[in-house]
């Protein structure tokens, strides 16, 4: 999603999506036990997606980053992150593991048309956070 470009009305409830869902974010990351069990799940669901990325796997790449990066950050080995994003990290991550649609499907049975949009948004909004992550976590893995 460019800046430059005015947004639609998808961008417009996927934006008030992860609005609403900002406090529920919070209340997880204060909570390092249920941030766990949400990783958890997440880590979970991931895997038995894995071989239907299909299409999407740049997307699926960074939502698998984002997994890594909520890890890092609750077994404090990685703080260098705003509050802001790491809260769009666990919006995002709520959402992939929710079985509720919080937004209606924009094609009936695409599944998870809605769940990559609410992602692709959050990457969008924190991506150089992302990438400062993914830079440290392959300085770490040099080390």
């Amino acid at each position: 999603m460019s800046k430059n470009k005015p947004q639609t009305e998808k961008d417009t409830i996927i934006s008030e999506v992860v609005d609403k869902s900002r406090s529920k974010a919070e209340a997880y990351i204060r909570s390092p036990e249920k941030t766990k069990r949400l990783l958890a799940e997440a880590l979970e669901k991931a895997g038995a997606k894995e071989k239907n990325k299909g299409p999407l796997e740049e997307l699926w790449n960074y939502l698998t980053a984002l997994f890594r990066l909520l890890r890092a950050y609750i077994n404090r080995e990685y703080k260098d992150i705003p509050w802001s994003s790491i809260v769009l990290v666990v919006v995002a991550i709520i959402y992939f593991v929710s079985i509720v649609d919080l937004i209606p499907d924009f094609l009936p049975g695409a599944g998870f048309i809605d769940d990559a949009a609410v992602v692709a948004f959050v990457i969008t909004k924190i991506k150089s956070d992302i990438d400062k992550y993914l830079l440290w976590e392959s300085e770490q893995k040099e080390k």
